[in-house]
């Protein structure tokens, strides 16, 4: 029998191999060779390797190594696993780059293709990026080690801190759309963003004036020269930022119809423009006698706001403007709208209530919830449903009690009946 130098390790695939990190005299690694291997069972570990074929971009063959299976077994089934990943064209083999170095490659780049993100969500993307993804353990992951128990126990944390659910939902987004682009760009070899456990929203009531409390804000902000602004709100129910965006070539008042096409926003200190936020956004809506009245109005102080101002006056096109024709800041907007609100002395209301206002008042009024979907912009009636659906109760016992009323009862057929026999006799 041989001395245990003279001893080979004991036989194995030629894709499974153990090793361990002992060297020799000369301090050299050495690895398949060091004979307690052969001695000692639970000496070293067991790793694989996999030929990954050519690589297109360098002309060389690919080989993805793993070391550090306590088992021949555990590196087998790990190899079988990359094996077919490869043979599929699906593996992604390990990689050093954090998640929060990716995002940095990634917001830019998302932000620069113009995949359906607007300049107020970019912002919004960043500042969750920058005050809750980097500072946490996640951002310091490696972005293939990444896995959805992860993810859910960031956002858990998030909950526990007591950020509200609709953020934590939102910083879920900025997850979402950076890992299913690390899957397309196969960074990683699958999406764990999907299926998350995410808190769930509370609904809450729409809070609303009365239609005599409107009238008595409107009378209020008839004073200030952009009363018309408010007239606009309240009865066509447009978004602030369409508001704010609205040019005079976006308006016939011959045909009294306005053409919503653009949205003027702020965002972290800047003014952004862009057009409407879906395709039912860009709508038309119809005005009501007075909202013509009040531009045809506005139109005229305008004109006499550019001619005193002569070459001091910016003609900007925009339909409410400063007294320097420049457009509306969104923010000066919601401070007049606030201001006005407390000379009326109603109670607290935001600049998009106003929109609450026109839907509820179109609703008491029996609108079809069709046409005021339509009206709102909303991309489908549903969306109209979830947010008005308690408005709707009374306007729909009133539609029912006027069909009703269109059939006569008993009492008032027999009269009818006998009143025509009268008239035939």
């Amino acid at each position: 029998m041989g001395t245990i130098e003279q001893m080979e390790p004991p036989t194995m695939s030629n894709d499974i191999f153990r090793r361990c990190g002992c060297r020799d005299e000369n301090k050299k690694q050495l690895g398949s060779r060091c004979p307690l291997l052969v001695s000692d069972p639970k000496h070293g570990s067991w790793g694989y390797y996999v030929a990954g074929g050519v690589n297109p971009s360098t002309g060389k063959r690919q080989q993805f190594r793993k070391t550090g299976f306590p088992t021949q077994k555990a590196a087998r089934e790990a190899r079988n696993k990359v094996a077919v990943k490869v043979d599929q064209g699906t593996y992604v083999p390990p990689s050093k780059e954090t998640y929060g170095e990716y995002l940095d490659k990634w917001l830019p780049r998302h932000a620069a293709t113009g995949k359906g993100l607007k300049g107020t969500t970019i912002d919004n993307y960043a500042r969750y990026i920058r005050n809750d993804i980097k500072p946490s353990a996640l951002s310091r992951m490696v972005l293939t080690d990444i896995r959805r128990y992860h993810l859910n126990e960031f956002l858990s944390g998030l909950s526990e801190a007591g950020r509200g659910a609709v953020t934590v939902r939102r910083i879920a987004a900025v997850l979402q759309g950076s890992l299913r682009s690390a899957a397309r760009s196969h960074r990683i070899d699958h999406n764990p963003a999907t299926e998350l456990e995410l808190p769930t929203v509370q609904k809450h009531k729409v809070d609303i004036w009365e239609p005599a409390q409107v009238g008595a804000f409107l009378d209020v902000a008839a004073e200030h020269r952009l009363g018309a602004l408010f007239e606009l709100a309240m009865f066509t129910g447009m978004r602030r930022g369409e508001l704010i965006g609205l040019r005079w070539t976006d308006i016939d008042l011959p045909r009294r119809v306005i053409t919503i096409r653009n949205n003027r926003v702020q965002a972290e200190g800047r003014i952004l423009e862009y057009d409407t936020k879906t395709e039912a956004g860009a709508r038309y809506v119809d005005l009501d006698d007075r909202s013509v009245g009040a531009l045809i109005g506005w139109q005229i102080q305008q004109a006499a706001e550019q001619q005193a101002g002569q070459d001091a006056y910016t003609a900007s096109g925009y339909v409410f403007t400063m007294h320097d024709g420049s457009p509306l800041k969104p923010q000066y907007a919601t401070r007049l709208f606030d201001s006005l609100r407390v000379k009326a002395g109603l109670p607290k209301l935001t600049f998009h209530g106003q929109r609450h206002e026109h839907a509820s008042l179109m609703l008491a009024a029996e609108v079809d919830i069709a046409v005021v979907s339509k009206r709102l912009g909303h991309s489908s009636i549903s969306v109209t449903s979830d947010i008005y659906g308690h408005l709707i109760g009374s306007a729909s016992r009133n539609a029912a009690e006027n069909a009703a009323a269109l059939v006569p009862s008993k009492k008032v057929r027999a009269h009818t009946l006998h009143t025509q026999a009268d008239i035939s006799a």
